[in-house]
């Protein structure tokens, strides 16, 4: 056995937080195709400015410079990241994880629950520093849904949340 490989154990989660990952990731792909950006589900990413100066890995992330790249890590700052919230890192979510995409420059952060059929959006204020509440979308008011930092991308709400098959 070879002690030098580290083993990581990754919990996984209900097949409901993944199912939203892969309808987000199919909704958005169309509108890149041809494009430079692209839309990466669980990508590995690498950033100095991370304090942990640990691989990261976002549910959905829009990387529209991929020429940044160390190996299988991207070290490029994507536009967008989606985090899918599970009960074991709910908090990492809106905490760590929202700290660290703020720091870095991600213009768009969402935390999507598919529990509440909810998201959260937040953008950059203009001084591009701090994170604000854009607003939260639901059942009530996803009609006509886009990407905020892509207004061209335009989303159905109903199909990312559609887990009847889960």
């Amino acid at each position: 056995m070879n002690n030098n490989l580290a083993i990581q154990d990754m919990s996984f989660g209900y097949p409901e937080h993944g199912g939203v990952m892969d309808h987000l990731v199919a909704e958005i792909y169309p509108y890149l195709k041809g494009t430079k950006c692209k839309v990466m589900r669980e990508q590995k990413y690498h950033w100095d400015e991370d304090e942990k100066e640990e691989n990261r890995f976002p549910d959905v992330s829009v990387l529209c410079d991929d020429r940044r790249r160390k190996k299988l890590a991207y070290t490029g700052v994507p536009r967008f990241i989606a985090e899918v919230l599970s009960d074991s890192t709910e908090d990492i979510d809106r905490n760590e994880k929202k700290n660290l995409y703020e720091m870095i420059g991600v213009e768009e952060y969402w935390i999507m629950d598919w529990r509440k059929r909810t998201i959260e959006r937040y953008v950059l204020d203009d001084m591009g520093e701090k994170y604000i509440l854009h607003d939260i979308v639901d059942d009530s008011n996803g009609e006509g849904l886009s990407l905020l930092s892509m207004p061209l991308v335009k989303l159905d709400f109903g199909a990312i949340f559609d887990l009847e098959n889960y």
